[in-house]
């Protein structure tokens, strides 16, 4: 058995969003825009050592960037003393996950005249 995580979890995670919003949405995570977003939204993220960090937009609302922190995937455990197979781990980004598998995005409501951020 080598690069558990890999094989088992791979190289990305599913995340599900939520919001209390009718309208659709507009997310960005790490870049990449996920348009005409309906809610609850499971998608998946990358994953690896750095944190995620996802803009939502929606029109008349704003909402706060979410940041989505990396914990430690337990199943890379199962490498033992395989020195191989927690390098594979780490260069996919298998040896970390998500530290939550559930986000709820807080739109507040834009004002009149008020500019969106």
């Amino acid at each position: 058995m080598t690069s558990c995580a890999s094989i088992f979890c791979g190289s990305k995670a599913k995340v599900t969003f939520d919001s209390d919003i009718p309208e659709k949405a507009t997310l960005t995570i790490d870049g990449r825009k996920h348009t005409n977003v309906t809610f609850p939204y499971t998608t998946k993220i990358r994953r690896g050592f750095d944190e995620t960090v996802v803009k939502a937009e929606a029109p008349n609302h704003r909402a706060e960037p979410i940041i989505i922190n990396k914990s430690f995937n337990a199943v890379s455990v199962i490498n033992l003393l395989d020195v191989l197979g927690w390098g594979i781990d780490a260069a996919t980004g298998a040896i970390t996950k998500p530290e939550f598998k559930f986000y709820q995005i807080d739109f507040q409501p834009v004002e009149k005249g008020e500019t969106q951020k």
